[in-house]
């Protein structure tokens, strides 16, 4: 059965640290990439960025920045086509660079 769950979001756990920055620049990236192609994004701005908050332990336990991307729906049939294309691969891929990029630059590790 496909359910209406759709759009690529960002992880992070509870509270700011450099996780949440590193979250912000993929989210930043997704809009960019997702939104000329016609998918979307979702976000939850409530405590002034856009990432959502739990306490994964996949983004608690680590000793450095770490968030969970959700990379579209695999239960949207509209997703799933986008994501088994080409042009969908690409996509997440280029999100994924661009945002990490943007992090890498904003700390000041790379120019």
């Amino acid at each position: 059965v496909w359910k209406d769950a759709y759009g690529w979001s960002v992880w992070t756990t509870p509270g700011q640290n450099n996780s949440d920055r590193l979250a912000q620049c993929l989210y930043v990236a997704a809009r960019e990439v997702l939104l000329p192609l016609g998918q979307t994004t979702r976000h939850d701005p409530r405590d002034g960025d856009d990432d959502y908050e739990d306490n994964f332990a996949m983004c608690r336990m680590p000793n450095c920045p770490a968030v969970l991307t959700e990379n579209m729906f695999q239960d949207c049939i509209k997703e799933v086509k986008f994501l088994l294309s080409e042009e969908g691969k690409q996509a997440i891929v280029e999100i994924h660079r661009r945002g990490i990029n943007a992090f890498c630059k904003e700390m000041g590790w790379i120019s």
